[in-house]
C-alpha cells in the first residue's frame, strides 16, 4: 500500500522539481551572459587608413 504512494509522490516531486530547475539553470545562464556582456570592452576600429598588403 505504501509502494504506489511513495511512487506517485516521488512522480509529483519530479513533475514540480524539473521545470523549477530548468528555470534556475536558465536564470543563472542569462545572468553569466549579461555579466559577460558587462565584461567586454568596446574598442573602434578606424578603417580610414589604407591596408597594408
Amino acid at each position: 500500500m505504501a509502494t504506489p504512494l511513495l511512487l506517485a509522490l516521488a512522480a509529483l516531486m519530479v513533475l514540480i522539481a524539473v521545470p523549477a530547475s530548468r528555470d534556475l539553470f536558465n536564470a543563472m545562464r542569462e545572468r553569466n551572459d549579461r555579466d559577460a556582456k558587462t565584461r567586454l570592452v568596446p574598442i573602434r576600429i578606424d578603417d580610414d587608413r589604407p591596408r597594408r598588403r
